[in-house]
């Protein structure tokens, strides 16, 4: 949805930079426009682009690991997605991973995590389909945050809504561990795992009525995903990550 501040706003900053656009030419001269130049250079030596190329061949020597390597499975989703896709995302631990490769190609192709709440993601991919249909919808979910809300799977599923859900499976609320390490040292972590027994994200999708796959080897991230997002209806691939912690898969 467009509010009208943010067509206002929109408007006002094409009209003002237009209005200005003769004047900051009036203001040009060679050495100005030399100064330009070198200041972009210096700013193309680490903008954003050049950063996400860096990181990039960094992340490609954790290809092959496994667990994979939930930084490498967020590259893999960035290179893996149509220039149309939109994006839900509520990764948590792996959100700055995702942020780092994922390029924003408009207003509407990112919705994600907005506070320190979280459990959105499965149903507002439902809602992001709707509102945006004609697009297809990725939603990138930390296991933990999948299931505050799984049960939308069945709506996705009676709607047969085009979303691809990418569970991030770590078998534990793994941002919370990181919180009690950094403020507190700890080391213990009671009520933070999910094992014993294991939840079974593929089963349960399919319970609902969304086909599934579990995927565990990184070589096949991207085919999974291209044919998930490439089918008709909603489809549940659950990532077998590394937890962080040292815990085997």
């Amino acid at each position: 949805m467009v509010r009208p501040s943010d067509t206002m706003i929109e408007q006002f900053a094409r009209r003002l930079l237009t209005a200005k656009s003769p004047v900051l030419q009036s203001l040009r001269s060679p050495e100005r426009a030399a100064e330009a130049a070198r200041r972009l250079s210096l700013l193309a030596q680490d903008n954003w682009t050049t950063r996400r190329t860096r990181l990039a061949q960094e992340i490609r020597r954790d290809a092959a690991r496994r667990p994979i390597d939930p930084s490498y499975l967020m590259y893999a989703v960035s290179e893996a997605l149509p220039q149309d896709a939109v994006v839900v995302e509520e990764a948590v631990s792996a959100t700055s991973a995702l942020l780092s490769f994922l390029p924003y190609r408009d207003r509407r192709s990112f919705l994600g995590l907005a506070s320190g709440g979280i459990g959105f993601a499965i149903a507002g991919a439902v809602g992001a389909s709707l509102a945006l249909p004609g697009r297809p919808i990725v939603a990138v979910i930390g296991d933990g945050s999948a299931m505050y809300s799984i049960q939308a799977l069945w709506t996705a599923a009676h709607l047969e809504l085009p979303i691809t859900y990418a569970i991030i499976n770590n078998r534990s609320y793994r941002i919370l561990k990181e919180r009690m390490v950094s403020m507190r040292g700890a080391r213990q972590f009671t009520g933070m795992d999910l094992h014993h027994p294991e939840i079974d994200f593929t089963g349960l999708a399919q319970s609902l009525g969304v086909k599934a796959s579990r995927v565990t080897d990184p070589r096949d991230i991207g085919p999974a995903l291209r044919q998930a997002i490439g089918s008709e209806g909603p489809r549940l691939l659950e990532f077998v990550v590394a937890d962080g912690f040292g815990d085997a898969a």
